[in-house]
């Protein structure tokens, strides 16, 4: 299933979640919104995903560290990631952040 760059953001959004839907595999909250997807697409949007958060940690690492600035962190990640919307590069630079203090 080819997703359109909304679908796209949609699909990191659910792989973001959190509270008590993330004990909720990601396939199958995907597939409740994706109802055509296959396993296939699950595995390569995740491989997707994780991409996207391995990216936005390590940005967020060399914020925390001092070698980057905010700014330019999030530039980095939305030309890397152009698919993403402003919100969604907003929101991964975030939860990066976070997780970045737990390292």
């Amino acid at each position: 299933m080819k997703l359109t760059d909304d679908q796209f953001n949609n699909a990191l959004e659910i792989f973001q979640e959190f509270g008590p839907r993330r004990r909720i595999p990601v396939h199958e909250r995907w597939s409740e919104v994706f109802r055509t997807a296959t396993v296939e697409d699950f595995q390569e949007w995740e491989s997707a995903c994780r991409e996207i958060e391995a990216f936005a940690l390590g940005v967020a690492l060399q914020v925390r560290d001092r070698v980057l600035e905010k700014d330019t962190a999030i530039r980095q990640l939305s030309e890397r990631f152009p698919r993403l919307s402003r919100d969604r590069v907003g929101h991964t630079y975030s939860q990066a952040m976070y997780f970045s203090m737990h390292e």
